[in-house]
């Protein structure tokens, strides 16, 4: 294809020249969102895009994805970020659901990326250290959203704390004092942190902390998540504002809002956290602070594999962005 029809390409999709150059040469350096953006154009031109859909050759091995439960939906846009970035690199991604709930289970696993052709892990897993580090010396493993940082293991994630701080201060812009945090499985890091966040936030403002607006779930679960906050909005000083560290617990907020007739976000304002697909679909829409889910599968599949291929990985220890997503369920205090 000449010059003349890679500046046309340019020009209908607003991809650079380099990179349409790089798509061409079967460069890997290139996310397969824009490349998919690429051949859609291409194909409108009338061009067949057959050789450049099947440009990157296949590698041996299996990577393997770890979550642990499928109850959440938070990891699904995560799963597609890695299976593109794997993909892209010509490996295949293999899906492992456990949690590792007991010393067999995790046991087996290990056995089991011993026994097969698994030559890479990134997991999402609430890990302990002895477990990390025994994955460490079996394989090379990248640790994405949930991770333990003081081991020299490559991981991808947020900042928990900064995030949860900011959810809870604009609560308390719009003027709510007696803010409920309903929080996951305290093992977790994202637990830990975001609750983390919720006391320094109300610490700051001046607010007593009041031990029964604290709901810590022992298990990730919309129905125990519904239970409890219908418990605290049943007692005598109801919250005047929820936040949720995950927009499942913020959806079973809305419900039980719902249920004991409670206006939201007149008489109660919510905030989630993650902005799933559903976030934006409730009625009304949610409030909740984005993560880059897409970007933590995506770019710690990226780190994985450039481990696997023993190139250089510049960063090793990557903090994505958030942002707050101001919606309808949040409103200021009358």
């Amino acid at each position: 294809m000449s010059k003349l029809r890679y500046q046309e390409i340019s020009e209908k999709s607003g991809v650079s020249l380099s990179t349409i150059s790089r798509i061409f040469n079967n460069s890997t350096k290139v996310n397969e969102e824009t490349k998919q953006k690429v051949l859609e154009t291409i194909k409108m031109m009338g061009y067949d895009t057959t050789k450049l859909v099947q440009a990157v050759p296949k590698q041996e091995g299996i990577i393997v994805f770890n979550i642990p439960n499928v109850d959440n939906p938070f990891y699904n846009p995560i799963i597609q970020g890695a299976k593109s970035a794997a993909l892209q690199n010509g490996y295949n991604l293999l899906l492992n659901i456990d949690d590792f709930s007991t010393q067999d289970s995790f046991d087996n696993f290990i056995s089991f990326l011993k026994k097969n052709k698994i030559i890479g892990l990134i997991s999402t897993n609430c890990l302990s250290e002895s477990q990390v580090l025994k994955i460490k010396n079996t394989l090379p493993f990248v640790q994405c959203s949930e991770c333990i940082q003081k081991y020299d293991i490559p991981y991808v994630t947020i900042d928990d704390i900064k995030a949860a701080k900011t959810a809870v201060n604009y609560l308390i812009s719009l003027g709510k004092k007696n803010i409920a945090i309903i929080n996951g499985p305290s093992q977790y890091k994202y637990a830990q942190n975001r609750l983390k966040g919720y006391l320094e936030a109300l610490t700051e403002a001046g607010i007593n902390r009041n031990p029964a607006y604290i709901l810590q779930l022992e298990k990730f679960d919309y129905d125990i998540a519904l239970s409890a906050v219908l418990r605290i909005l049943n007692s005598e000083k109801k919250p005047d504002a929820v936040f949720a560290t995950s927009d499942i617990f913020a959806l079973a907020s809305m419900n039980a809002c719902f249920r004991s007739g409670l206006k939201v976000p007149d008489q109660i304002s919510i905030v989630g956290f993650d902005n799933i697909q559903f976030s934006s679909m409730s009625t009304p829409a949610l409030t909740t602070i984005n993560q880059p889910q897409y970007q933590l599968g995506l770019i710690s599949c990226d780190m994985l594999t450039k481990l696997l291929k023993g190139e250089p990985v510049s960063v090793r220890q990557m903090i994505l962005d958030t942002e707050l997503i101001i919606r309808g369920t949040t409103a200021q205090t009358v």
